[in-house]
């Protein structure tokens, strides 16, 4: 999803999530939003990251839906930690009292926003995701997206 540049050291944006995702603040933008599945390439990543097993606390499974993968409080705490790691390369968590309020009212704000998602986009989503295609027309450019009424990212 994201990759280091070599000469300045910043993240940006993998190649393969534009031009949905323009830069690294736009992503964080859609994480935090009520609106991530509508954004193809991030729900496929994210759809096909989970899946694999790599990440603690999940077996790798055959392709399904996010909702099925992991429950809501999984994956808001998966999308916020993503937000907060993009802050900065080797972003490491403050275990202060204030900071670990801050993360818990971070992550109820979100709960809702990660519910919303689930309950007005999972199955567009899904949808899209078993219709993906690398034909001549990828469904993640623009003009793909448009056709499909999903140009929302």
């Amino acid at each position: 999803m994201l990759q280091c540049d070599k000469d300045t050291g910043h993240m940006r944006v993998h190649p393969n999530l534009k031009p949905a995702v323009k830069n690294v603040d736009h992503l964080v933008d859609i994480l935090l939003s009520d609106s991530m599945y509508l954004c193809k390439p991030l729900y496929n990543y994210t759809a096909g990251g989970l899946k694999t097993g790599n990440i603690r606390g999940l077996q790798k499974s055959h392709r399904a839906p996010i909702e099925s993968l992991v429950t809501l409080s999984y994956e808001t705490h998966f999308r916020l930690e993503l937000t907060l790691a993009l802050g900065s390369q080797g972003y490491r968590h403050r275990y202060t009292p204030t900071a670990m309020k801050a993360r818990a009212k971070s992550f109820e704000a979100l709960l809702s926003k990660v519910k919303s998602d689930r309950d007005t986009h999972a199955e567009t989503a899904w949808k899209s995701r078993q219709m993906l295609s690398f034909g001549s027309e990828s469904p993640w450019t623009a003009r793909g997206a448009r056709e499909r009424g999903l140009a929302r990212c």
